[in-house]
């Protein structure tokens, strides 16, 4: 883990490859997003069109989380395309396996929810969040995220077994 500081900011092209390692190396292990890592296409440059395109909404953004010289996570708000839904931000985060336990989950979402607290478009952050990850839904409550409803074998595992989300929001 690389010594310094943490920094939370907006995420800027130059960030395109570490977003794009970072997101992979999670996707790896399985466990935390439905998508699997040989379905993560678009490489470096599909990320730098996502950094660009929440740069570009008024109700999206990208934050980058950096510890040292290291990109150790990140919180992406994706602001809702269509008019009756642009108030609601649609909330992603991935934080590095070894730089977990640290405060950085708590960190990058504290700062997405005052993002969203301070913008004009957005009513409502919401997420999913697999039904047994304890460690993200005690981040997501204590930022006042509620559940508001679960979806019952909502994804099948390679192993036949299914699995459940639950989908949480808050009002801003």
């Amino acid at each position: 883990m690389a010594p310094g500081p943490l920094r939370i900011v907006p995420a800027t092209p130059a960030d395109a490859r570490a977003l794009f390692d970072l997101r992979r190396s999670v996707l790896a292990e399985g466990r935390w997003f439905a998508t699997r890592a040989d379905e993560h296409r678009g490489g470096p440059s599909g990320v730098l069109a996502t950094i660009e395109a929440l740069a570009e909404q008024p109700n999206g953004t990208l934050l980058v989380a950096w510890l040292g010289d290291e990109l150790v996570g990140m919180m992406a708000v994706h602001g809702e395309r269509l008019a009756r839904m642009a108030h609601i931000g649609r909330m992603e985060m991935m934080v590095a396996q070894q730089a977990r336990g640290q405060g950085i989950g708590k960190a990058l979402f504290g700062a997405a929810v005052t993002w969203a607290e301070r913008n004009p478009v957005l009513r409502k952050l919401s997420l999913a969040v697999f039904a047994d990850n304890a460690r993200g839904i005690s981040i997501y409550e204590r930022h006042g995220f509620v559940v508001e409803g679960r979806r019952e074998g909502e994804y099948l595992l390679e192993d036949g077994s299914e699995r459940a989300d639950l989908l949480m929001a808050r009002r801003v």
